[in-house]
C-alpha cells in the first residue's frame, strides 16, 4: 500500500504515536491488533497502563495506548520512518476530500479532548 499524504513529517506532528493510540473505530481494533515487530521479531510497541477516552464519548470509546520504541521524543519523529510497519503507514488524520486545509484538519483531530484513565 503506498503511503497516504499526511502532514506528520511536514508539520512535525507526532500526535498519533506519542503515544500510539488504537481505538475501537480503527480498522486495527485492540482485540484484533498484532503488535508490530522489528526485523529481529522484537515488539515495537509497549502497552501502557492507561487508556484514553474522548471527553464527549467517555462511556463507549476506549483508546488503548502504547509507547513505540522507534519514537524519538526529542525530535517528535520516527527513528525508522522509512521502515515503519504497515499500521503506521496506513494511519492518517486527514481526508483528501475535505474542504479544510491540512493544518485545519490536523488541528481539529489532534485537539480533541481526551481523558487519561489508569487501568487497574
Amino acid at each position: 500500500m503506498p503511503d497516504k499524504k499526511a502532514p506528520c513529517v511536514l508539520e512535525k506532528c507526532s500526535w498519533c504515536c506519542d503515544p500510539v493510540k488504537i481505538g475501537p473505530r480503527s480498522k486495527h481494533a485492540p482485540s484484533e491488533l498484532k503488535i508490530p515487530v522489528d526485523a529481529s521479531g522484537n515488539p515495537l510497541w509497549k502497552k501502557r497502563e492507561e487508556v484514553l477516552v474522548p471527553a464527549d464519548d467517555f462511556e463507549t470509546q476506549v483508546i488503548d495506548t502504547y509507547d513505540c520504541v522507534n519514537f524519538d521524543k526529542e525530535t517528535g519523529l520516527c527513528a525508522d520512518y522509512e521502515n515503519r510497519p504497515e499500521i503506521c503507514k496506513s494511519t492518517i488524520c486527514i481526508k483528501d476530500s475535505s474542504k479544510l486545509s491540512l493544518r485545519e484538519q490536523r488541528k481539529k483531530f489532534t485537539e480533541a479532548d481526551l481523558i487519561k484513565i489508569k487501568k487497574t
